[in-house]
């Protein structure tokens, strides 16, 4: 195995070689143009109108970085020391050279954004800014400077030095600069067959215009001078479809050939004086470049809006399809829900009915009694039921919030134990709970619910054999694991369990009842306490489901909570219990249960009715018991809100309510009620209320005694 330590020098080795390479190839492209631009001048060997290296240094400068400038600095100290002056002006000269770069690259950096600075309009216009307004004139500036400091150039002939060696240093800037920036950003989905193909037909028609126009090769008329506005008809085409790279191509395309007519006295811009010439044709080309360049960059960025334009539609498009599809599933879910609740529920309905026609007939007291117990059982089965409904509308409604605490999961092992022991021996089964002294993270009571469900889901579907509940430690976290020998989940049904009203078809399945929810409530509250869920199962032999829980030391025990002491414990005798219903069975119903636990009750339909019965009985209730929604659309919360502001004092009260929705939840929890829902099993009414006699009877006492 290789040093790290030893791969360090040979990594630095390398990029140091890189980076001295880079520094010579830029150095003669560098030196090259610059030889062949001094080559051109007229006025002075120093000062020519063609000068590429600007646009090159430039560029090298945005793409290559800061560090490059000793690269530009020394070849323009060769190239100017070998052509005119002294060494300390040549020196002077490649120093205005390289800060002309780096200044230039460093505003378009900050200002324009660097290497992008061709992709929008303004931006374009601040490149153009910056070339022409700050950068080149330092080149220019320090240069000639230098050389009439050193005598090298009369001070008559510096305006003219100085107009013909900025504007070479602007265009080679704006023409050269562009290019290849340009090329060197472009990526491989540029090149595709058809753009290449167009690009290829934009730099041809080029080419063809500028032989035409401006080459040499013909000879130059009065006739031909007009030809040269020819050079709009391919920049035009290259800014409108080809975009700025393209275009940028074009110019430099166009500037070469114009260049070379003028240098050979062909083409509409020669004239006696070749410097002269030069600069209209340096006039030419930055009159074409610049509004080009603004151009395709502004049709670049239109393009670009439709682009994000048409990929937004289309995903919006295909967010409207999902959605749509996930309604008509939505949709169809709800009416196999209104099947299959139908149908369930009938069920226990229909045995009800059977069992009320068999209390109608003589039996036997040993028979009568079998009979009221199955009434009770159909009755806690449809119980159940509605118990899921509720469960999921809380849970969808947002209204279960977890209450984090640490506590021993032996608690819960315990109540599952006791829950489903007496079902599991009707039933045949064997129920074994493994004791654990775990201590856990978590909401006592929703994680109870999680295991309790699965512990009732095992024993619904298992039928022979039974049910094993335990735990196991695993680093940071319990596994509570809950097997079975029931029939097995398939495969392809181990995600669909999770779903609302899913049930797994099976031949010998128990229809004891149930709505399928089971499994939908613990996917739901696993996902409200951030407990994990794995599921393993096999085809006739069993399934096991495992919570994942975080796991804690057992520190400091907690006194358990106290069991709520057993309703007989509190006595209800002579409590005046005002009913408010607006259906009479409610109110008989209701009433009688309250009288037989030696209640005093009073039944009406509307507060209205209820403050006249009070006012009747001079009597102040000890408590209101209210179905949430009356007759006329009016609440149970308002008629206790009224008899409480008639009464001039706070009531404990209990609402009753058959909706699932959330909005008698919320109302409820607003405002400090109990809310009860249908059908209310009646040692749990009856526990409600003790447990508000008590607290109010408590606080009562302790304001007494203050």
């Amino acid at each position: 195995m290789s040093n790290p330590r030893s791969l360090a020098p040979a990594t630095n080795s390398s990029r140091g070689v890189s980076y001295v390479g880079s520094l010579v190839a830029i150095g003669a492209i560098y030196l090259v143009l610059a030889k062949g631009g001094l080559a051109l001048a007229s006025i002075h060997p120093s000062s020519t109108p063609i000068w590429p290296p600007t646009g090159v240094a430039l560029a090298a400068v945005l793409l290559g970085g800061y560090q490059t400038w000793p690269a530009i600095f020394a070849a323009a100290l060769i190239a100017n020391a070998t052509t005119a002056g002294s060494v300390a002006t040549a020196i002077a000269i490649a120093a205005g050279n390289a800060l002309e770069a780096v200044v230039g690259a460093y505003l378009i950096n900050r200002w324009s954004s660097g290497c992008n600075t061709f992709s929008t309009p303004d931006s374009v216009a601040k490149f153009a800014v910056i070339c022409v307004v700050i950068a080149t004139p330092i080149s220019a500036s320090i240069g000639l400077t230098s050389l009439t400091i050193f005598g090298y150039i009369e001070q008559k002939s510096f305006a003219d030095a100085w107009i013909t060696w900025w504007l070479g240093d602007v265009t080679g800037a704006l023409v050269i600069t562009p290019v290849i920036v340009l090329w060197a950003s472009s990526r491989y989905h540029d090149f595709e067959r058809h753009a290449l193909q167009e690009t290829v037909g934009v730099l041809t028609t080029a080419a063809v215009v500028g032989l035409i126009a401006f080459s040499p090769l013909i000879e130059q008329t009065p006739g031909r001078d007009p030809l040269g506005f020819l050079a709009i008809l391919p920049m035009l085409w290259a800014a409108l479809r080809r975009g700025p790279r393209d275009t940028a191509t074009v110019a430099l395309m166009l500037a070469g050939i114009t260049i070379w007519g003028t240098l050979t006295g062909g083409g509409p811009f020669t004239t006696t004086d070749l410097n002269a010439s030069f600069l209209l044709v340096l006039m030419f080309l930055i009159s074409i470049t610049v509004p080009s360049l603004l151009l395709s960059a502004d049709v670049e960025v239109r393009k670009k809006a439709e682009e994000r334009l048409r990929r937004a539609r289309a995903e919006l498009e295909q967010k409207v399809a999902e959605r749509t599809q996930e309604l008509e599933l939505a949709s169809a879910a709800k009416s196999r829900f209104f099947a299959m609740a139908s149908h369930d529920l009938r069920q226990p309905l229909h045995a009800l009915g059977l069992f009320v026609a068999q209390l109608r007939t003589p039996l036997e007291p040993g028979e009568r009694a079998r009979t009221i117990e199955r009434v009770d059982a159909t009755r806690k089965e449809m119980d159940e039921m509605f118990n899921s409904l509720l469960d999921i509308s809380r849970i969808d409604a947002g209204m279960l919030n977890p209450y984090i605490t640490e506590f021993p999961i032996g608690r819960l092992l315990q109540k599952s134990e006791t829950a489903f022991d007496q079902a599991t021996r009707e039933k045949g089964l064997r129920l074994r709970v493994r004791p654990s002294e775990a201590w856990v993270r978590s909401d006592a009571m929703l994680l109870e619910r999680i295991l309790l469900n699965l512990v009732s889901n095992a024993v619904r579907y298992t039928l022979h054999g039974g049910i094993l509940v335990g735990c196991r430690r695993r680093g940071e976290m319990l596994r509570i694991e809950v097997y079975d020998t029931g029939p097995g989940i398939p495969e392809d049904q181990k995600q669909n369990i999770f779903g609302e009203f899913f049930q797994v078809p099976a031949p010998e399945q128990n229809r004891s009842g149930g709505l399928g929810l089971g499994l939908a409530i613990v996917d739901r509250l696993r996902l409200l306490l951030n407990h994990p869920i794995e599921l393993a199962s096999t085809v006739g032999r069993g399934s096991r489901f495992t919570i994942l829980v975080p796991k804690v030391d057992e520190c400091v025990r907690a006194a358990a909570p106290a069991d709520l002491p057993h309703p007989g414990a509190f006595a209800v005798d002579g409590k005046a219990i005002l009913v408010i219903a607006d259906t009479p069975i409610v109110q008989e119903g209701t009433g009688g249960l309250l009288s037989k636990w030696g209640c005093s009750v009073l039944a009406a339909g509307s507060d209205e009715a209820a403050l006249v019965r009070l006012a009747e009985r001079e009597q102040r209730p000890d408590l209101i018991i209210s179905d949430y929604h009356l007759a006329r659309g009016k609440t149970g919360i308002r008629a206790i809100e009224q008899i409480n502001a008639a009464f001039g004092s706070s009531i404990p009260a209990i609402l009753i309510s058959g909706d699932t929705a959330a909005e008698p939840l919320r109302d409820a929890k607003d405002r400090g009620y109990v809310l009860l829902h249908k059908p209310v099993d009646p040692m749990q009414l009856r526990a409600v209320m003790h447990k508000l006699f008590r607290d109010h009877d408590g606080g009562r006492d302790a304001g007494a005694v203050s």
